[in-house]
């Protein structure tokens, strides 16, 4: 088959168009099957790779499709800080990857639970029974709390860091720029001041990841810009994500009590549910490259500087590679999911985002009732899942 003329393309799909956001999986099941690399006029125009080798190719060839032009499509305001190593591509994202890895292994992460924990038990007691904001009123508090957990924020700080990564994600996604660069730079701005806090008055290292980059960096010394734009990337990246991933597993264990009562009854079942809910709840529905050069992505020629999107979401639900895609298998096995990238910008927060939704089970299992009250709202390209959610948590009748 020819190669498509991508100038004469009208578009294969809007990931914006009402019936494509009331049904995103049932839009991309159609991609893969008739579109795989499907082309968007939308924002200039960019190409979205649907299949998951496709995705996971273009996801370890940083040298052809490259993160340090675009990562997300509509773009984010891309003056002030860099987000690293986000918008590195190897070798130059290796140094911060080195230096941040040790704050993210499992062992470091698991000693955080016991507080994690106890955050939960206190959030949900403050809930109204009859209508639990779980979104605003668990969610949010909790996210925030782990990243401060996480970073060394304290409740306060981590409740404005919250609140400005939201309003931000909002005004990018409704390609509100105004806004959404005044918030960005609201964000830098406390980025700097946390890193020249740290410089002046340094924390545990083994403890604080601002002194620990400071007091172990990887070879040379990360410069003040360094240091505030690895937290930048964190600050947004630890929060909106995991809200979306949190809400929606709590919306799927209301809505299917059979899954509820079976990770009851079976609580061996708990790891590969939880893999299949980052499979079918992928919250980062995509990630944006661009590609380097001219290449060719099955019959589809793909001009150099053009954006591509990574689909994790789709890729995810490829027939080729997980049996029944479509369904929720609770102790799907084995579980290729790609809901936190693959390569060399895999994300680092893997241990992190299965505690915090070991936590959120737990928590519900121990609720006295379950249930969906009110419309949940459901997130945008290039999210995916619940972003608002109020349960009724009262004893089943």
């Amino acid at each position: 088959m020819a190669a498509k003329d991508r100038d004469a393309l009208t578009g294969d799909w809007d990931p914006v168009a009402p019936e494509v956001m009331a049904d995103y999986p049932a839009a991309h099941q159609r991609l893969r099957a008739e579109a795989p690399v499907a082309w968007s006029e939308n924002w200039g125009g960019f190409y979205t790779l649907m299949r998951h080798a496709d995705v996971s190719a273009a996801s370890r060839d940083p040298g052809t499709f490259t993160a340090t032009r675009m990562t997300v499509i509509p773009s984010s305001p891309r003056k002030g800080l860099p987000r690293l190593p986000l918008q590195k591509d190897p070798p130059d994202s290796d140094r911060y990857r080195k230096a941040l890895n040790p704050f993210f292994k499992e062992n470091r992460i698991r000693a955080m639970e016991p507080a994690l924990q106890s955050l939960a038990d206190r959030l949900i007691a403050r809930l109204d029974p009859a209508a639990a904001d779980f979104s605003g009123g668990f969610v949010e508090p909790f996210t925030q709390g782990a990243l401060g957990l996480l970073i060394g924020l304290d409740e306060a700080e981590a409740l404005e860091v919250g609140r400005l990564s939201h309003i931000y994600v909002h005004a990018v996604q409704g390609e509100d720029l105004a806004t959404a660069g005044d918030l960005s730079r609201q964000v830098d701005a406390f980025a700097v001041r946390l890193v020249e806090n740290r410089i002046a008055a340094p924390r545990d290292p083994e403890t604080d990841i601002v002194s620990g980059l400071i007091a172990n960096p990887p070879g040379t010394a990360f410069t003040p810009e360094e240091l505030a734009g690895m937290v930048r990337l964190m600050l947004i990246g630890g929060h909106v994500v995991p809200r979306n991933f949190l809400c929606s597993i709590a919306w799927h264990m209301a809505t299917r009590p059979d899954h509820l009562a079976r990770l009851r009854d079976d609580p061996t079942i708990e790891k590969p549910m939880i893999e299949e809910f980052l499979r079918f709840y992928a919250s980062n529905q995509a990630l944006v490259r661009v590609a380097t050069k001219d290449t060719r992505i099955g019959d589809t020629a793909i001009p150099a500087g053009c954006p591509v999107a990574l689909n994790f979401l789709s890729a995810n639900r490829d027939e080729t590679v997980f049996e029944r895609p479509m369904e929720f298998i609770p102790d799907r096995k084995p579980n290729r999911h790609l809901a936190f990238g693959i390569g060399p910008h895999m994300c680092l927060g893997l241990a992190l985002a299965k505690l915090q939704a070991r936590i959120v089970l737990k928590t519900l299992l121990a609720a006295p009732g379950l249930a969906v009250t009110g419309t949940p709202t459901w997130a945008r390209w290039t999210e995916y899942g619940i972003t608002a959610l109020t349960l009724d948590l009262r004893p089943t009748p």
